[in-house]
């Protein structure tokens, strides 16, 4: 998927299936990294959490939970809620 495609499933919990043929669950968020935008995947509950050790600026927390994701890996994705 492009950057265009994706950003209708930003910050939802989906379905996605990968060009391994792989699915996965969780959500994908967009964030600005050393003047990059990169795509993090974590599962719902793992965002929540990211999102709380964000606010009390845990980074060490935050690296642990996510995994960046090359979203030109993703084939389709299918909202869960």
């Amino acid at each position: 998927m492009d950057r265009t495609a994706i950003l209708t499933y930003n910050e939802r919990a989906c379905r996605f299936r990968l060009k391994s043929g792989k699915e996965v669950f969780g959500v994908i968020w967009e964030t600005m990294k050393q003047d990059r935008i990169v795509h993090y995947f974590a599962s719902a509950v793992e965002r929540v959490r990211y999102k709380k050790a964000e606010a009390i600026n845990d980074m060490e927390t935050c690296n642990k939970l996510v995994t960046e994701v090359d979203i030109e890996e993703i084939v389709s994705a299918e909202p869960l809620n």
